[in-house]
Parts: C-alpha cells; structure tokens; sequence
C-alpha cells in the first residue's frame, strides 16, 4: 500500500500552489505543471507514517520509502503489522497500477488515468480545488490546499472523498495529506498521511533533504 504514497504523491497539485489563494480552476495547467514535476524526479526517499481513525479506533504504521525511477520501489516498515520488513518492486518495466491518492480508498473517478498529470488535472475539472493559507509546518512552509467533491459531479457516496494537503512551497512536494470519507456503517474514516526526512534527486539538480516536524494547523 505504501508504493501509492512515494513518487506521484511528491507532485500532487504541485501546479496548484503558483495561485495565491482562491479558487484553481484551470485543470489543463495544473496537469501539466504537475507532471512536469513528476518528470523532473529522478529519486524519492522519505520516512512516510499514517494513521487511520476509524471512530474510537487507530492505528498507525510508519514506514522508510524509496522510489528510484524505472528501477524500484523500497518500503521498509518500522511499525504496524510488518514492522520489521522490506519489500521491494520492480518499476523497470511496464506497470499496469494507475497513479493513486490514497493508501485506503480511491474513488471511481479517479481510477484508471494514465498519469499524475491527468489525475491532477481531472481532480480539478471535478472537484472544488481551494488554496485556503499559508502555515509552518515544522521548520517548513506551507500551503494548504483543500480537494472536496463538486455536489454537480458527485454520483455516489463513493465519490465523496475529502482531501487537506499541505504542500512545502519551496520544494513543491507534500508535508502532510489529510483524506477523509464515509464507510457504508455510516463511520467516518481519517486518514492522515505525513512525510519527513525527504531527499530528492532531480534531473540536473544535486540531492537535497527536507526534514518536517509534521505539526501545523
């Protein structure tokens, strides 16, 4: 489940954060601006924890991420279930799993789309996209970006998946990504996904290193 957090979440509405506050409406630009992004990132690698509450219940699994494009996906977990093991996949040849948002859910909508670019850009055309503010996130800033269902778009409870991400504005990759929905007992389910320690390889670029408490507002 973890591989759906590495690379295509470091990009996610990237293209969204060059608008202020507001509104984004222009879906074919954000697409591009997001899967330029995606394009430029050569390797991810982050501590990656997310928790779920589910009424009085939570759990928790943290877990080191490593992404090297075209070659592999390394998610070695530190706690939860698998505490104490690594996987590892292949992403050198082709791969028939779409760009994903979420660990735990995935509306309709959003499945089988080609690219983040795409993702992005249909999350857009079908969603009310808000920047909301500014804030630090740990010794980062942040801008948070609201994701929440058009009512006019939206066919069925499975479609109202609601998103909060906070997005480093220097680096353009996610600090913290909040989806919430409603499970058929009527149960609502939180899902906070939080991301540290992040080192980037980019195209023409030397490594870098982001480190993020993951505390904000």
């Amino acid at each position: 489940m973890f591989q759906a957090l590495a690379i295509g979440l470091v990009v996610f509405l990237a293209g969204c954060i060059a608008v202020p506050s507001g509104s984004i409406s222009n879906a074919d630009s954000v697409g591009e601006q997001v899967q330029s992004r995606y394009d430029a990132i050569d390797r991810y690698e982050a501590t990656v924890t997310k928790t779920v509450e589910t009424g009085a219940r939570t759990s928790s699994v943290d877990a080191t991420v490593t992404v090297v494009k075209s070659e592999f996906t390394r998610v070695a977990y530190h706690s939860g279930p698998h505490a104490g093991t690594v996987r590892n996949t292949s992403t050198s040849g082709p791969s028939n799993v779409g760009p994903m948002l979420s660990t735990s859910i995935q509306p309709p909508s959003e499945r089988q789309l080609p690219s983040y670019g795409a993702l992005a850009a249909e999350l857009v055309r079908t969603n009310n996209v808000t920047v909301e503010r500014t804030t630090d996130l740990g010794e980062r800033r942040a801008v948070v970006v609201s994701v929440v269902p058009d009512s006019t778009e939206t066919t069925s409870p499975d479609d109202r998946v609601e998103r909060r991400l906070w997005i480093d504005s220097e680096r353009l990759i996610p600090l913290r990504i909040e989806t919430t929905w409603t499970q058929s007992d009527g149960q609502t389910v939180t899902e906070t996904v939080r991301y540290s320690n992040v080192t980037l390889g980019e195209q023409g670029t030397a490594q870098s290193t982001t480190e993020s408490g993951g505390v904000g507002a």
